[in-house]
Order: C-alpha cells, then sequence, then structure tokens
C-alpha cells in the first residue's frame, strides 16, 4: 500500500466551503476479469514484439492487451464537481481511512491538511503549518507527511508528523536538516510500519540510514546505514528513493567506485539486486519486482523460475507509475496520466480499469480498498472500490 510518491496534490487557493452537496453512485459490479476480447493489431503491442530482455538473456514475455474494461468489484463513486466548481483545481487524495478523504492545500505561506467525509458530505481542517508539506500518506488509523522550514544558509529543517485520526493527536516522530543537496526524507508505509531514509552529510561523507517506526510499539529502529565518501573522488553508495512493503524494503541507489557510478535497484533482504536506469516508479510484491519507465512496465521474478513479464505503453514516450500491487501477481498502474491498467501476472494479461480520461490521479491502495479521481473538464469525480467483497 502506497502513497504515492510521485503524485500531484488537491491545492485550494482559498477556504470557501465547510460543507457541500456530494451525489453519490453505487456500482454493484462482478469481480471477476472481463473476457479476454484481444484488441486490433493497430491497438495492440502482440506477444511476439520484442520487449525487454532479462539478466538471463532471455525473452521477456510481452502480456496480452485486452480491450474491454475489467472491473475489480463493488465501486462507489463520489461527484465532487459542485465542490469545487470555484476552483481550477484537480483531486489527487492523499490518503482514504473509512469515510474520509485527505488531501493538502499548499497556499503561498502556509499547508492545510483537509479531510472529506464522505458519508456526512462534510469538509474540515485536520491540521494547518506555516510550514511546507512535500508528501502525505498514511496507514490504518495513522496520517503521517514530512514538513520542511524555508532554506537557509546551511540547508532545510524537516519533520516527519503523525496523526492519530480517531483522536485527532499529532507527534512528531523525527526532525534533522537536509545539507549539501541532500533532500528529506520521503515517508513510505506497510500494514504494520512506517519507514524513511535520513541523510547526514558533511563536505566530506553522507551517510544514509533507513529507519522504521513500529505502528504497534511506536518505536523506531535503524536498519541498515550506507556511507558515500564525497572527497575529490566518490566512493561508496548513496541512496535515492525507497519503497516498503510487507514483504520488504527496495532501494534505488547509486554504487560509486573510484568515481565511477552505477545506478542499482535492490531489496535490503538480498532477493534481488541489478544494474537498471530511467527508473519512474518500483514496487515489491512477494514474487514479483514491477518497474515503471518511459514506454514500458516491466514485471520481473523474484525467486521464481519464471521470465521476465513486459507491457508495452502506447508510445515509447508514455510513462508508468502508480504501481500498486494487489495481491503477489496482481497489479495496478497508471499509463501516462490518462488511464489506470490491471495487469493480471499469472494470466499474462493487461486490461484498463479506466476508460481513456483528461486526467487520473495515482491510486492508492489500503486495506482492501482502491481509491483514485478522474476529472474531466470541470468535472471531478473520486472512486472508491472494494476489494474485499471480491477476495482480491
Amino acid at each position: 500500500m502506497k502513497l504515492h510518491r510521485f503524485a500531484s496534490v488537491f491545492c485550494l487557493s482559498t477556504i470557501v466551503w465547510t460543507t457541500a452537496g456530494c451525489t453519490m453512485m453505487e456500482e454493484q459490479a462482478t469481480p471477476r476479469v472481463a473476457k479476454k476480447n484481444v484488441a486490433s493489431s493497430e491497438q495492440v503491442n502482440t506477444s511476439s514484439k520484442i520487449a525487454t530482455t532479462d539478466t538471463k538473456n532471455q525473452q521477456a514475455i510481452e502480456l496480452e492487451k485486452q480491450s474491454e474494461r475489467v472491473t475489480l468489484g463493488q465501486t462507489k463513486t463520489y461527484d465532487l464537481s459542485s465542490l469545487l466548481s470555484k476552483h481550477r483545481v484537480s483531486i489527487d487524495p492523499q490518503y482514504a481511512y473509512q469515510n474520509q478523504m485527505f488531501y493538502l492545500d499548499l497556499q503561498e505561506n502556509k499547508s492545510i491538511i483537509y479531510t472529506y467525509d464522505t458519508k456526512r458530505q462534510h469538509n474540515k481542517i485536520v491540521h494547518a503549518t506555516k510550514h511546507a508539506i512535500p508528501m502525505m500518506t498514511g496507514t490504518g488509523e495513522f496520517l503521517l507527511w514530512v514538513e520542511t522550514e524555508q532554506p537557509t544558509k546551511t540547508g532545510v529543517k524537516w519533520s516527519i508528523r503523525q496523526l492519530k485520526i480517531t483522536t485527532n493527536q499529532v507527534t512528531t516522530l523525527d526532525v534533522g536538516e537536509s545539507r549539501f543537496d541532500t533532500s528529506p526524507p520521503r515517508i513510505d508505509v506497510t500494514s504494520t510500519r512506517v519507514s524513511w531514509i535520513t541523510q547526514e552529510a558533511t563536505a566530506q561523507k553522507t551517510v544514509s540510514t533507513i529507519k522504521t517506526y513500529s505502528l504497534k510499539t511506536g518505536k523506531i529502529t535503524p536498519l541498515q546505514s550506507f556511507i558515500l565518501k564525497t572527497g575529490k573522488v566518490r566512493d561508496g553508495l548513496f541512496t535515492y528513493e525507497h519503497r516498503d512493503s510487507d514483504d520488504g524494503v527496495t532501494l534505488y541507489t547509486s554504487h560509486f567506485n573510484n568515481g565511477k557510478n552505477v545506478r542499482v535497484l535492490e531489496t535490503l533482504d538480498g532477493a534481488y539486486k541489478k544494474e537498471i536506469s530511467g527508473l519512474i516508479d518500483f514496487s515489491r510484491s512477494g514474487t514479483y519486482l514491477a518497474l515503471g519507465t518511459e514506454g514500458d512496465a516491466i514485471f520481473q521474478p523474484i525467486g521464481l523460475d519464471e521470465q521476465t513479464l513486459n507491457y508495452s505503453a502506447s508510445s515509447a514516450q508514455t510513462t508508468i507509475d502508480g504501481i500498486q500491487f494487489l495481491s503477489n501477481t496482481q497489479v495496478i498502474f497508471r499509463e501516462g496520466i490518462h488511464q489506470l491498467m490491471y495487469a493480471n501476472l499469472k494470466a499474462k494479461t493487461v486490461a484498463p480499469l479506466t476508460n481513456f480520461e483528461e486526467l487520473v490521479s495515482i491510486p492508492l491502495y489500503h486495506d482492501g480498498v482502491l481509491a483514485y479521481s478522474i476529472t474531466n473538464g470541470t468535472k471531478t469525480t473520486y472512486h472508491l472500490v472494494n476489494l474485499k467483497a471480491s477476495n482480491y
């Protein structure tokens, strides 16, 4: 379950509504993949197409693209157009918990966290700060975000904050300062923990440390540290990003050896380690690592005697991001900014989850519920798909 990481945010220029009319439609659907109706040769990339190869120099298998939309479960659709009629904004929910949708309003001199109650059709402020909030996510009854202060000559001070949704209690989990062009941490979550990477930098070295916070015990534990020497010749390891899941931590790193740099994607448990560049997004399940690049979604097996699977996007310039595993072999991702896709790696198929829209948000998945928003012109709808009843 992820937030997301490359998500844009829902920004309002002013606060003008506290309650509003929100119409809700409900679609009862059979939780099954649509028939394997294959699109015409002009619409799909056939399995005979040359695709990305794996490390064994085997031909990757091109997933079969289906034309008919897939239905994964009962879908509730909320029309939020009336809420946004006075604003030119796009909705991108940062977290959804029960009947609450959390999003950010980033103003020039302050940041506000809102929650919209889909049942009561009520919008309210849950937290406001004079600092910037570059990212927000959540897991269970906890909402988490990063706050950053104005840059100074020495760096950017940051803090990681947590809101317990059921009690409205806000606490600070960690603080630090990003120096020498390092970035503030980004948070990722699983069902049991929160994780982030801190980077303590001097003129001589940068120490990257992976930290986890247990939701059960409230204890912060450093998992592992990596050192990059930053003298005349760089040597060591620098961490760019990480993804966390119930199956473990995955790192996107730079390995420096006598000044030479190699980008590597690797799991902390050692189950996967490969040189790769041009990553846009990545995520891990128990059996696959999914990679989003320009033009391709790549699914590489972990601990399986299987070939790499590949999905070719509609063009070589189309980005793949918003990767969310629903199970070990079922995954949602966004193709460009216009459509969500569903891949069944066991069946080796890909089918559209949404129509081709003007703007589709990065999806969120947590506790059996998939959430995303769609904007077409002045109409914005928010969609919740209940996968629990579908045994996904």
